[in-house]
């Protein structure tokens, strides 16, 4: 009996020990995380190079019907300059909305690193792990240090092989306008010619006195040539306040 608990115990620390070895290295903690994460937002932002990308807006009623679109070319000249001309738009006082959002899009960075996915803004937690389109991602919750309009309390999807911010959900922790509540924002970012961009944009608020509406942001195409690298930035004019907190955050 004694060697079959020896021989029972050897087998229990060799299965251990081949799980060990198969799984590697002990998941990392928060701060290597986050630490990570904010080195991979500085190399980003260092590959950035001029471009114009082809966006569709849409906004939709609570029966996803199609009320307001806007489909623009928006160029982006680094640093922090954008310029945009607008090829279509239709759907009234919606139209205008989508207007209104494109415009504070492009605006002016004012105060940008108070809206940074940074230290100064937030505290992190590791809530986990989870797969998203097909990537092992750490599952990252986002508690806002100050109640402001452009912080989301929410989660981060991080790519666990390159770090990369894969989606980003939340919802801000002070409403951006009289009008809305219950506002609720998702973000999508993907590899764009080596450059990690956000590529869409699913918002959802109740409008007073109007019901739920979803605003929707996707991109279409891209262009890189040398006419969009040699164009100099010009003056933008104000926006007025956007319906939807779309730029909430600047990962």
């Amino acid at each position: 009996m004694a060697f079959r608990f020896t021989f029972v115990g050897a087998f229990i620390l060799l299965l251990a020990a081949a799980a060990v070895a198969q799984g590697g290295a002990a998941q990392p903690d928060t701060n290597s995380i986050v630490d990570a994460m904010l080195k991979a937002q500085h190399n980003n932002k260092a590959r950035v190079k001029p471009f114009t990308v082809r966006r569709n807006y849409l906004l939709l009623d609570k029966q996803a019907e199609q009320k307001a679109q806007v489909v623009a070319t928006i160029t982006t000249l680094p640093p922090d300059s954008k310029e945009y001309e607008i090829e279509h738009s239709s759907g009234g006082i919606g139209e205008k909305v989508l207007r209104d959002i494109l415009a504070k899009e492009t605006e002016q960075p004012k105060d940008a690193e108070r809206k940074d996915l940074s230290r100064q803004n937030y505290n992190f937690q590791l809530l986990g792990e989870e797969q998203l389109d097909g990537r092992r991602c750490y599952l990252i919750g986002l508690k806002p240090k100050r109640e402001e309009k452009d912080l989301l309390r929410g989660k981060v999807w991080v790519d666990a092989e390159t770090y990369n911010i894969r989606r980003i959900e939340g919802s801000p922790v002070k409403n951006p306008s009289w009008w809305l509540h219950d506002l609720s924002i998702l973000m999508d970012f993907a590899e764009v010619d080596g450059m990690w961009l956000r590529t869409s944009m699913h918002a959802v608020a109740n409008v007073r006195f109007k019901g739920k509406y979803v605003m929707e942001a996707r991109d279409l195409d891209y262009r890189f040539t040398q006419e969009t690298a040699s164009r100099r930035p010009v003056s933008r004019h104000r926006a007025n306040p956007a319906m939807f907190a779309g730029s909430a955050l600047r990962p």
